[in-house]
């Protein structure tokens, strides 16, 4: 997890890179070009935040967000919230909110999809005892009849349609 915040950090004009849960507890960070110790108090600061904008959100039916920026005179806070983390940026004057979308998007997307990988396999239990295959795409001949199969021949075969 932490190899996949590095890569984010690694950008240009991102000083801070830290993923936390709902409630605000760091799970992981790495740095940029910043060498502060902050993680625990951003931790809560954005997830209060977070909060804040979800409670103000609800009464209008809308759907919480998933991402926001805060603009500040030394640079600027962005967050990424997934269904069971958050990732939280913090970029250099600079950097414009738009510079790490992508990238956070795909880092995220790397986390969540590690995250089920590991719900799906218990640790020290075979991931082949009692699972099924799914059928195949293309089915085979060894589970039914084909569709090919129940086709009558063409009683016209070998003439051009123009006959």
């Amino acid at each position: 997890m932490i190899a996949f915040l590095e890569s984010l950090s690694r950008l240009p004009g991102v000083e801070f890179v830290l993923l936390i849960s709902h409630d605000g507890v760091p799970i992981a960070h790495a740095r940029g070009c910043s060498e502060s110790a902050y993680e625990e108090s951003l931790a809560a600061l954005t997830s209060q935040w977070l909060n804040d904008l979800r409670q103000h959100v609800a009464p209008l039916g809308w759907h919480p967000p998933e991402r926001a920026f805060l603009r500040g005179a030394r640079g600027t806070l962005v967050l990424r919230s997934s269904e069971s983390a958050c990732l939280v940026v913090v970029l250099g004057r600079e950097a414009a909110p738009e510079d790490v979308r992508l990238s956070m998007d795909s880092v995220l997307a790397r986390i969540e999809r590690a995250r089920h990988g590991r719900s799906q396999v218990a640790p020290g239990s075979s991931a082949s005892a009692g699972a099924t295959e799914p059928p195949p795409a293309i089915p085979s001949g060894h589970d039914g009849v084909l569709a090919e199969e129940s086709l009558q021949p063409d009683p016209h075969h070998g003439h051009s349609p123009s006959n």
